[in-house]
């Protein structure tokens, strides 16, 4: 507020900056992070990552599935067919104009759904927001859905700074956890440990986590097994023998492989113990008479996933205060629950705004103001310029003018 004078950019200018700057916002919120892990500001040695939907600027009345679309399209032309039934039967001249424009507006909607299956058909997706053509139909983890991006964080264990962030239009996080990762190896951050709840307990991705080298704690998902069955007959307590590439049930009978060692699913079982034991009732399931136990491909993965997770439990417990908090603070103290921008090229600039704005405060409440000013008279003052005028700018949007003033009150 003292850079500029006490004066207020108009809503127009804060607009056009924004939209003339989406690749120089983004990098300008990379560029605090490393000023930030110049200050000590960052560990590098423990990352919490997770995900949050964020609400975008497409009401769900105006996001279309194609059952969405051909139910709406039936129950159209069932209206069409009583509009013209009771044109036939109409005699008030008066009476029959009103009808016919009923019909028309039907059919005017008629086309315009039958463009919007025309248009799935083209692209091969499964749905279309006709606001905002990136966002997707998501579960919003209160029980209901919302068209939402899921907006990905990482953040680092000492001050809570927010080291990387990403956006995509996929619901789940399946793969992410790897994708985050690489980013931050791209940053020169290595021999660090990745803290991540069950939602990234993913087979493939854990794998690539390996192969990158880091330590991934992930918590473990659930099996499901049938609830009546009793505990001593869940899957998880039939134990392969790698060597001898078996199963042993918990009564001790072998279950032997049924499949080739290159299937990416393999079946393992034994019709002949299963059909004297005891327990069949209890333990099988199906048209089957007979327990089958079945082993993926990122087996082995999974299983050395659960053993890091047990072994580090105590280090799991900081994950949910790491990482979810900043999207508290996002969400509900900087108004960023809801997008403002459309499309996913500009949405992930406002996400980084959002993360800069974060990460400012953050270094705020830490440093301090006066620590603050004399990191800053170290650095050049061309860099020093450019920085202020940034995040000026950034804060003045985030910060001094409230998100839900309208433009003519601005």
């Amino acid at each position: 507020m003292w850079l500029v004078e006490g004066l207020t950019p108009d809503h127009k200018v804060i607009s056009e900056f924004r939209r003339l700057n989406l690749e120089p916002l983004k990098k300008l919120f990379k560029v605090f992070v490393r000023l930030c892990r110049e200050w000590d500001l960052v560990g590098g040695e423990l990352e919490a990552t997770d995900g949050t939907k964020v609400k975008a600027s497409n009401n769900k009345k105006n996001n279309f599935s194609r059952k969405k679309l051909n139910d709406r399209l039936k129950r159209l032309d069932e209206k069409i067919d009583e509009y013209l039934t009771r044109m036939e039967e109409e005699d008030n001249d008066s009476n029959e104009a009103s009808v016919a424009e009923g019909l028309y507006e039907l059919l005017k909607r008629k086309e315009l759904y039958e463009g919007y299956k025309q248009q799935l058909d083209k692209t091969g997706e499964d749905e279309i927001s006709t606001v905002d053509p990136d966002a997707r139909l998501m579960g919003n983890n209160r029980g209901g859905v919302d068209v939402a991006y899921n907006v990905q964080s990482t953040v680092d264990s000492k001050s809570h700074i927010i080291l990387e962030y990403d956006v995509t239009t996929n619901p789940s996080d399946h793969g992410q956890l790897s994708s985050m990762t690489e980013k931050l190896i791209k940053e020169d951050y290595r021999d660090f440990t990745a803290l991540a709840d069950k939602g990234y307990y993913n087979g493939e991705d854990l794998s690539k986590m390996n192969t990158l080298g880091i330590k991934a704690v992930v918590s473990r998902q659930r099996p499901s097994n049938p609830k009546d069955q009793p505990a001593m007959l869940h899957t998880e307590n039939f134990k392969y023998d790698k060597d001898a590439d078996l199963y042993t049930c918990p009564t001790g009978q072998i279950l032997h492989a049924h499949s080739k060692k290159t299937a990416k699913r393999r079946s393992y079982f034994n019709k002949e113990a299963c059909s004297a034991c005891p327990h069949k009732d209890a333990c099988t399931r199906g048209k089957n008479n007979y327990r089958c136990v079945s082993r993926g491909q990122y087996a082995e993965v999974y299983e050395e996933a659960d053993k890091v997770f047990q072994e580090n439990l105590e280090l799991y417990k900081q994950r949910q205060q790491l990482v979810e908090h900043p999207f508290g603070t996002i969400k509900h103290t900087m108004n960023g629950g809801y997008f403002l921008l459309r499309t996913l090229k500009k949405v992930s600039c406002e996400v980084a705004l959002l993360c800069l704005g974060y990460n400012l405060k953050r270094a705020y409440n830490v440093l301090g103001f006066d620590t603050i000013m004399a990191k800053l008279d170290c650095l050049s003052l061309s860099f020093l310029r450019l920085l202020g005028f940034f995040v000026s700018i950034s804060l003045t949007w985030l910060f001094f003018i409230p998100r839900s003033v309208s433009c003519s009150e601005l």
